[in-house]
């Protein structure tokens, strides 16, 4: 319980830290720490990934690319048609389509999926293959979607390379580092991501925290309105995306849980590596965080539960 509650509660405690003492994050930039934090936490992540039971076949060619071009190319531009129509500022903007444009969590949506009684091996391939395919998309995609905004650098080639270097290298030196030495990181070693990401949060608003109080309130509510809406529509196009194409409901609970949910961490990566690393476009981030663990955990919980009631009906 307490490990799912640490990156939660973690968020809740630098956000009130970086607001009201806002000097007491700033050494993170001073020293240039974030992409420390960053290579730490897919170092972390290629160790702790498991292959085994990864399968490859038609019915999961079909989920994958359908959910992949949903996902990683359609979400960010609805995210872009969204934050237009409810005409949010360029920060919020670019929080909402970066957090949209990720791929899905390397843990949570695996997770999700199992508390579902969906496909839980599905659910690991189209995680693992999604966020590699992402380092692919991310660059061209935002460079397409965001490509009007003067104040951040969309150059894909840079996107790529930091990308690269940041993510991509790390997963596969913890992997195979892994792979090589047969062993496993002990249990206090996944507690590493989630602290590398409130480190990271802790700069963002630290250093942002003057702009934060300032920023009019009725904006972030939009933003926040914002989010909700927009993982509430990637929920229900992957699910009927997935009855479209008829494919099995075990299958179609993999695709909304990880098709439709976001990574935090590299949503956070791509903000440094734009340059637009300020509170208010960190906060749509925090807000389709928070908002995707709260309705993905009650849907996956009833989802569960009625096939478990199916099941014995079964019987």
């Amino acid at each position: 319980m307490f490990k799912k509650l640490y990156l939660p509660l973690g968020m809740l405690v630098v956000l009130a830290l970086g607001l009201l003492i806002p000097e007491s994050g700033l050494w993170i930039k001073h020293w240039k720490l974030s992409n420390l934090f960053i290579i730490l936490i897919f170092l972390v992540c290629g160790w702790q990934t498991d292959v085994n039971g990864l399968r490859f076949d038609r019915k999961f060619a079909l989920a994958f690319v359908s959910g992949a071009v949903l996902s990683l190319i359609c979400a960010p531009w609805i995210a872009l048609g969204i934050a237009k129509i409810m005409r949010l500022p360029e920060l919020p903007m670019i929080g909402l389509v970066v957090i949209s444009a990720v791929p899905p969590t390397l843990s949570s949506g695996i997770v999700m999926t199992e508390t579902a009684e969906g496909n839980v091996f599905l659910s690991m391939t189209l995680t693992i293959g999604y966020n590699l395919l992402g380092v692919l998309t991310l660059p061209v995609v935002l460079s397409w979607c965001l490509a009007g905004d003067s104040s951040i650098n969309t150059n894909p080639g840079k996107m790529l390379l930091n990308l690269a270097l940041l993510v991509v290298l790390p997963f596969f030196v913890g992997f195979y580092i892994k792979k090589l030495s047969r062993k496993k990181l002990p249990s206090w070693t996944g507690y590493i991501p989630s602290t590398c990401v409130i480190m990271l949060l802790f700069s963002f608003f630290s250093s942002s925290a003057e702009q934060l109080k300032i920023f009019p309130k009725d904006i972030l509510l939009l933003a926040a309105l914002a989010g909700l809406l927009m993982h509430i529509l990637l929920l229900v196009i992957m699910w009927y995306g997935s009855k479209a194409m008829k494919i099995p409901a075990e299958d179609g609970k993999a695709m909304i849980f990880t098709g439709a949910s976001k990574t935090l961490t590299i949503a956070l990566t791509i903000l440094t590596i734009l340059g637009a690393d300020g509170g208010a476009a960190v906060a749509p981030c925090l807000v389709f965080y928070f908002l995707q663990m709260l309705i993905d955990s009650a849907l996956a919980g009833k989802m569960g539960i009625a096939t478990k009631k199916q099941m014995e009906k079964s019987v």
